[in-house]
């Protein structure tokens, strides 16, 4: 189940409907110039895939050589918690100079 799959079956039971609603994480928002409005709660909480990276040991270089590239990418991902916040609730960040 991919990423997409997970967060438009959460905001089904969140009774969001994923055609018109604009959910994103806290770190999300923050990337595209937006915070949090103080005081708001998540609309809904899931754990989605997060890839990662870690240092290999020599034991695991040699088995992942084995390994097709698109093996490899699945083994550097973790499932997270996330929490997902509508774009009501964020306010666009004034830019200080």
């Amino acid at each position: 189940m991919t990423n997409i799959e997970i967060i438009v079956g959460a905001m089904k039971l969140a009774n969001l409907d994923p055609m018109t609603e604009v959910v994103n994480t806290f770190a999300g928002w923050k990337r595209r110039g937006y915070s949090v409005k103080k005081g708001e709660k998540a609309v809904f909480k899931t754990k989605i895939w997060k890839p990662v990276k870690y240092a290999k040991k020599e034991q695991e270089s040699e088995i992942d050589a084995n390994l097709s590239a698109e093996e490899a990418d699945n083994n550097h991902l973790v499932l997270v918690n996330a929490a997902f916040f509508t774009a009501e609730q964020v306010e666009k960040r004034e830019v200080t100079a």
